[in-house]
């Protein structure tokens, strides 16, 4: 099938992907990630960083539906996928996206997550790293797994902390939000996504007692959100 194809098939599944997951049903959204699963595999043929790009797309619509159902095996599997085809694609703002998924994820089902990321990692070691676009962000949004029960508690927090890190890395590569590398979204995080990045992590330290840093990310989130809109 030509590229033209592929690219029409993959937005077709998505859009369905989304009229489906909708109706708020529960065979609606097994239905949707049906179609997301396969949206996935449209985007594998599309291949390079923009087929890469897609298919984190569709790994994180199906994980988001498999959450609904209470598969939360399925849809951790699917999280991570979609972060590794995140980094495969070269795009900070995607990366970002797919870590605050995550922590949400994590907050409801930690033990799952945990698993699925050692299943992700070992999987990534047997294959080998791919990269495209350029940039190799193979380690971007690592996070180090918890050994004890206590440190499977922090895992949301940890997953929050690597997209905070990720956008002060990436800004101070740049030279800061107003350089002109800072327009490129595989560099630098969007505006939007570096907000929740510091305000996600500013909820949970709240919940912690880390009051005074909490406060802190949360003001720098609001600012970032006046300025995207």
């Amino acid at each position: 099938m030509e590229m033209a194809k592929l690219t029409q098939r993959f937005r077709v599944l998505m859009a369905e992907v989304e009229k489906v997951y909708m109706t708020n049903t529960r065979v609606g959204y097994l239905a949707a990630a049906e179609m997301a699963k396969e949206a996935s595999s449209v985007a594998d043929l599309i291949g390079g960083a923009g087929g890469a790009f897609r298919r984190s797309d569709a790994d994180q619509g199906a994980a988001n539906c498999l959450t609904r159902v209470g598969d939360m095996t399925a849809a951790a599997r699917a999280a991570c996928s979609s972060l590794w085809a995140a980094r495969v694609s070269g795009n900070r703002t995607k990366i970002v996206m797919v870590l605050a998924m995550r922590s949400t994820m994590a907050q409801k089902a930690p033990n799952e997550m945990a698993q699925a990321e050692k299943e992700s990692r070992e999987q990534e070691r047997r294959s080998g790293s791919r990269s495209y676009g350029g940039l190799d962000l193979s380690k971007e949004g690592r996070v180090r797994l918890p050994t004890t029960p206590d440190a499977l508690v922090l895992l949301s927090l940890a997953y929050n902390e690597a997209a905070l890190a990720i956008c002060d890395s990436a800004l101070a590569a740049a030279g800061g939000r107003d350089s002109p590398a800072a327009a490129d979204e595989r560099i630098v995080p969007s505006l939007s996504v570096e907000a929740e990045a510091r305000g996600c992590p500013g909820v949970c330290l709240h919940e912690l007692g880390d009051r005074e840093r909490s406060l802190e990310l949360v003001r720098q989130a609001v600012v970032l959100m006046r300025l995207a809109v």
